[in-house]
């Protein structure tokens, strides 16, 4: 026998393969207090959700393979943490550079980059499905809350000649929960960046950036600094941002984004 609840339902259309789905519909959904669901339950549960992080610094999640540095007698959450402890190998090295020793750099990411979600991140990118980004803006400024108080938050930007071909700044659209403030100009247009290693990055993203004449009129000194991106690989090109930003004044400056490279995925 049925109740009347199976036949309380919503009926979507999954934005990245489009199926027809249905959710239940509760009082929570009636009073607009859940979110809407905008990817089918398929789609929802290949995103490798990072729920815990083993370095307080970049947020490299605990799965990630090859890593001993995780304190295994220390609870994690995916949150940010006011006082890091627990460096990971990468952060570590980045604390010994004179460059970089005083640009610190917090960030947490939504999800691992596994090869679904580079997938969509495709779509969004290079195939010019902008609404992709409506499923992961509201998610990325609910993480940002745990970072405590927030003064501007900017964007990535891209070079003209990358804007040109696709049409939209992708990470400006991935912050549109956030009133955003361009802070940044990119002076060098660089090759893809997924095609380097960590040295090969940071030689490219050298002088990459410059304040724009907005951030210049805005006052940053004692502010805390929010960049928006769409994925973390190495962390060359927000700390080549977030340097620009602690030489304008800046107190701290954290990244969000979609996604943290995790390891090897499909070419």
């Amino acid at each position: 026998m049925t109740s009347w609840r199976d036949h309380l339902s919503e009926t979507n259309r999954c934005l990245y393969c489009h199926e027809v789905f249905s959710g239940e519909v509760n009082w929570t959904w009636a009073l607009g207090l859940s979110e809407e669901k905008l990817l089918c339950p398929a789609c929802e549960g290949k995103l490798e959700e990072i729920k815990e992080t083993g370095c307080d610094m970049c947020g490299r999640p605990v799965e990630q393979e090859g890593h001993e540095f995780v304190d295994s007698t220390v609870k994690r959450s995916a949150s940010f943490v006011s006082k890091p402890q627990f460096l990971c190998r990468d952060c570590s090295r980045w604390g010994e550079e004179d460059r970089w020793k005083n640009h610190s750099l917090k960030h947490r990411a939504l999800y691992s980059y596994n090869d679904f979600l580079q997938e969509v991140m495709a779509t969004f990118k290079y195939r010019g499905d902008a609404e992709i980004a409506t499923l992961f803006s509201g998610k990325l400024k609910k993480l940002a809350k745990s970072a405590g108080r927030i003064d501007v938050v900017t964007v990535i930007p891209l070079a003209d000649d990358r804007l040109w071909e696709r049409g939209f700044n992708q990470a400006e659209l991935l912050a549109g929960a956030f009133r955003v403030r361009h802070l940044l100009v990119r002076t060098v247009s660089t090759e893809k960046q997924s095609k380097r290693d960590r040295r090969g990055r940071m030689a490219a993203l050298e002088g990459a950036f410059r304040m724009s004449e907005e951030g210049e009129r805005l006052e940053l000194s004692g502010k805390r600094v929010l960049i928006v991106d769409d994925i973390y690989t190495t962390g060359s090109t927000l700390r080549s941002a977030a340097s620009v930003m602690y030489e304008a004044g800046a107190v701290e400056v954290l990244a969000v984004t979609v996604a943290r490279a995790t390891g090897k995925l499909k070419k």
